[in-house]
């Protein structure tokens, strides 16, 4: 099964686009009510992000779960992303993690998740956005972060980072 992890923020476009184009089975977003409620005016949309969202979903092939918690709370959002977690299948499942959209606490931890889960199982970490009249941009970032979380592995454990380290 391919199963999207996401966070979204005042603007639905980065679900948009990963629920378009990588079509997952599943797509868990984590937000708050604030950011399903919003309508992104400003960016184009005329409907509340959950509509926008649930619209973007082709044929009904993909099963949006919005998991609502406190995006500003790192321990609110680590037990949205738990709920994820009890649901995937390491060894079968293929994992799309887009820490593009959300607070910076969602992005950080999706990121790192991201990171984490992929040196488990197979997936890829995306980067995903679209401007209004401008830059339309997917980006897979799995191989990049992958490479430096090495070199901060690397790094912290070869040198001395700073004062008051030892």
């Amino acid at each position: 099964m391919k199963v999207a992890i996401q966070g979204l923020g005042e603007i639905p476009t980065t679900v948009e686009l990963v629920l378009t184009r990588e079509m997952p089975d599943v797509s868990y977003i984590i937000c708050s009510d604030y950011q399903l409620e919003y309508i992104a005016k400003r960016a184009g949309y005329d409907e509340p992000n959950e509509q926008v969202i649930k619209a973007a979903v082709k044929e009904d092939k993909t099963k949006v779960i919005f998991l609502k918690c406190d995006v500003f709370d790192p321990s609110s959002v680590w037990d949205a992303i738990a709920k994820v977690l009890r649901e995937i299948n390491l060894k079968k499942d293929e994992v799309i993690v887009n820490y593009t959209g959300g607070s910076a606490v969602v992005k950080l931890l999706l990121g790192t998740l991201g990171v984490m889960l992929l040196t488990m199982m197979k997936g890829k970490i995306l980067y995903a956005i679209r401007y209004p009249g401008g830059v339309e941009l997917t980006s897979n970032h799995t191989d990049i972060l992958k490479e430096i979380f090495k070199k901060l592995k690397v790094s912290y454990g070869a040198v001395n980072l700073g004062k008051g380290s030892e």
